[in-house]
């Protein structure tokens, strides 16, 4: 879904004297958002509402952009995310290396400052649980894959 209407725009005349102007979707803020968050020791993987898990189920599950929404502005950005943490992590210090890694990211990418950052932690698994919970879903999507692709296909 692009969000038109929430673009970071930034409009100036250039040393030329061409009109010129940056724009940013949403999408592209949240998946820089994703991507930086996925670096973050003690966060295991972004979690999202029933609409993202269904969504999940009919595509790869590979959305960097799941569990995560953002507010862009013409010059600042405020982002919230929902995680599934890392237990025995100590999560107060995993969300002041996420706000710092976001931020930052967000910042050297596209001149926008984060004013507001969220993170809502709504579960929390042993890394053996997560790879568990989550490998097994990724096999099950790649053998519906393979049987799909190995089906007779019947010609008209």
């Amino acid at each position: 879904m692009d969000n038109k209407a929430n673009m970071n725009a930034t409009e100036e005349t250039n040393q030329n004297g061409i009109k010129t102007k940056l724009t940013f979707d949403d999408q592209v803020v949240k998946k820089i958002a994703g991507i930086a968050v996925s670096e973050i020791p003690g966060i295991l993987g972004l979690s999202g509402n029933a609409i993202t898990n269904l969504t999940d189920k009919f595509t790869n599950g590979n959305n960097p952009t799941k569990g995560i929404s953002a507010e862009v502005g013409t010059k600042q950005v405020a982002i919230d995310l929902d995680v599934i943490g890392e237990y025995g992590k100590n999560i107060a210090q995993v969300f002041d290396s996420a706000t710092k890694k976001v931020a930052d990211e967000v910042k050297n990418m596209t001149g926008l400052d984060v004013i507001e950052f969220n993170m809502n932690v709504d579960d929390i698994m042993t890394k053996a649980q997560y790879e568990e919970k989550f490998e097994n879903k990724k096999n099950d999507n790649n053998e519906e894959n393979k049987q799909t692709e190995n089906a007779p296909r019947t010609l008209q």
